[in-house]
């Protein structure tokens, strides 16, 4: 099948090009009026190829037709050294034929579709420099197949949602949508001008001179259109006249191929709302939340992938966010800025990999990954480990850390990278650089053991320079959850860190993605279910609609909402939230892939504090379905290689034959 094709990267860098420049934030001024205002980008957005040259050469047996389209402003097919113009139909003669497209684009990038038989355009075309040096493969999306597709035009859905309620507050008027959204607004009235004042909650839409998204709207022969935003409630201060408004929810069509149901409501409802968070957040690349970035950030994305993998399995959105995050060239700093986020975007590319087989994939983003590791190279320390240079940022989550010297969590994170770009390297044939990261990879490991290791305190310190021997639960996860350190360590962990109340306990959905998946990797369930009920149920009991950004269950009203310095800052649909959709397939259900593409699967449930379970995982290719109840447990399976485990017991799964066996 024909797709649009482009110098890779360039749809990407061009999507995250427009998307990184469209925050916004709310400033109120001395006379009282309200404006949104322009918010500049935290580092550096590249804007993408607007010239490119793709060729193809092949000897065909049958003659073929061969048509040639382009969004350029200027282009042409250059065929056996004769040129054409857009929109020419040439007969190729059987026998060998090389072909170039070419063009330029000066507001955005050149895209060709063309027609034909083995000419039709598609990955199999290359990258030309102009003297036929292949640089790596054509860019395409399964999004862009027709001839009338644009590109540059991102192609989203639309649903039609209209107000569950509509009150008058305060001398206004507030619409309440019943749940969190993002689309675009339309307001029918007189032709007027009409402040909108857009909130995540209740408060935030009413206090409308600190809420973080204000629109100045112009009603124009009737209507207004607002760009697309994020709001569950819109609020209309000071009148007392008559609008009718409705909203067209803008969304990603995929598929749920996962699902999850047990038999306690409050987590079928979590898991739902998890999955709506993620909809909500998954458009032209995984977003970090639909309100206040509206921004692509690594360790965010990492995490979305994740979850991903276990409900909607959709490759495209997973390369987009890694090909926008990789940025252009040259590399000057980290993704984002941030050290730990550049590490986590290798870490990503390997474990796409492990999930999905694509090895074209890697193939075609390995030249960027090894620009972007002698990046990485260029930032250590003369043994190769990371410590802070001035113009990083050192986050590896909301909390307090001993981090002015090298921090044993970034160390954890450094020596996975290298883990997996040797694997990477590898799969690339590349076995020098193979060789070089997997030494690397076993050096930092046994020098972190080294290091950082305190016997006083049980557990691994912030900082091995520092004399504080400061303590957080962070790298100690890394350990349990990367297989870095001894079994003995490991306990002495989880009793002096995880077990212990004076460690401050992790208070951001993001980091409870690593927590409870290291919980549950060392058999510790009930720490996860716990968990589901307190935090992410405390959110649920207060009225989330989607998954915030951090939940802290000490804070009481409005409190809730602040971060940041600001009263309002905080984002109320994240996508670091919804973990669990990822963490209950895995471990409830209990399906992991155990080789490359679920080549090999194991199927585990485990019950936890449920009395009946049953869902779907989807993988590459099909789905598995497990059904846990009644003391026994039923797996239907599309893909052969899995392996049913209860206790000591294995039996074979058997393509599209239900397995049936007591527990």
């Amino acid at each position: 099948m024909a797709k649009w094709m482009w110098y890779p990267g360039s749809l990407e860098l061009y999507h995250g090009m427009l998307l990184h420049n469209r925050r916004t934030h709310a400033k109120t001024y001395a006379d009282g009026s309200v404006l949104s205002n322009y918010y500049y980008p935290m580092w550096r957005v590249d804007s993408p190829k607007h010239n490119s040259s793709l060729f193809k050469e092949a000897t065909i047996t049958e003659g073929e037709i061969f048509e040639f389209y382009s969004n350029a402003d200027l282009a042409c097919a250059v065929i056996d050294g004769q040129s054409y113009p857009v929109g020419a139909r040439i007969e190729l003669s059987p026998g060998k034929h090389k072909i170039y497209v070419r063009g330029f684009k000066s507001d955005g990038f050149p895209a060709y579709f063309c027609k034909g038989n083995v000419f039709a355009s598609d990955r199999s075309w290359l990258v030309s420099e102009g003297d036929d040096k292949a640089l790596r493969h054509a860019g395409d999306s399964s999004l862009y197949t027709e001839p009338c597709d644009n590109p540059l035009e991102f192609k989203f859905s639309y649903k039609r949602i209209e107000p569950v309620s509509v009150t008058r507050v305060d001398g206004g008027i507030l619409w309440d949508f019943g749940k969190e959204s993002f689309g675009i607004i339309s307001i029918f009235g007189e032709d007027t001008e009409v402040l909108l004042s857009l909130g995540e909650s209740y408060e935030e839409a009413i206090d409308y001179r600190f809420a973080n998204c204000v629109i100045n709207a112009k009603i124009k022969d009737g209507v207004f259109k607002s760009e697309s935003c994020a709001f569950r409630y819109i609020f209309i201060p000071n009148s007392d006249k008559e609008y009718s408004i409705f909203a067209d929810l803008e969304y990603l069509s995929l598929e749920n191929k996962g699902a999850f149901r047990c038999d306690n409501d409050e987590i079928n409802a979590l898991w739902d709302i998890c999955a709506y968070t993620m909809l909500l957040n998954s458009r032209e690349a995984f977003f970090d939340g639909i309100k206040r970035d509206r921004w692509v950030w690594s360790g965010d994305a990492y995490q979305s992938y994740f979850v991903n993998y276990y409900l909607a399995n959709d490759r495209d959105i997973i390369k987009r966010s890694i090909r926008m995050l990789r940025g252009g060239d040259p590399i000057t700093k980290h993704i984002n800025t941030i050290c730990d986020y550049t590490f986590y975007w290798i870490i990503s590319i390997w474990e796409y990999y492990f999930h999905s087989a694509d090895k074209d994939f890697i193939a075609d983003i390995y030249p960027d990954m090894l620009d972007m590791w002698k990046f990485i190279e260029s930032r250590l320390d003369k043994d190769g480990m990371y410590d802070r240079k001035p113009d990083d940022w050192v986050f590896i989550d909301w909390s307090t850390f001993d981090s002015n010297g090298p921090m044993c969590a970034e160390q954890m994170l450094l020596a996975r990278a290298n883990e997996c770009m040797a694997k990477c390297a590898s799969l690339n044939g590349d076995d020098a650089m193979s060789k070089r990261c997997e030494e690397q990879y076993k050096f930092i490991k046994d020098e972190i053991n080294k290091r950082y290791w305190c016997e006083e305190k049980g557990a691994f310190i912030d900082d091995y320079k520092s004399s504080k021997r400061n303590v957080t639960r962070h790298a100690n996860i890394f350990a349990l959850l990367f297989d870095y350190t001894s079994e003995e360590r490991k306990e002495s962990i989880i009793k002096n860190v995880i077990f212990n109340d004076n460690v401050t306990k992790i208070t951001t959905p993001y980091f409870e993605f690593f927590e409870l998946d290291a919980m549950c990797q060392i058999g510790n369930f009930k720490y996860m279910t716990d968990m589901l009920h307190s935090y992410w149920g405390g959110m649920l009991r207060l009225g989330a609609t989607t998954i915030w950004e951090e939940f802290d269950p000490t804070k009481s009203g409005i409190e809730h909402y602040e971060m940041y310095g600001g009263k309002y800052e905080k984002s109320l649909c994240h996508a670091w939230g919804a973990s669990p959709i990822y963490l209950l397939g895995k471990y409830a259900l209990g399906v992991r892939p155990t080789d490359v593409g679920y080549s090999s699967y194991e199927i585990k449930p485990n019950l936890m504090c449920f009395g009946e379970i049953e869902g779907k995982v989807p993988t590459p290719t099909s789905e598995i379905y497990v059904k846990v109840k009644d003391g026994a447990v039923s797996v239907l399976s599309g893909i052969d290689g899995g392996t049913l485990v209860i206790g000591d017991r294995r039996y074979s799964i058997e393509k599209d034959k239900m397995l049936t066996v007591e527990i």
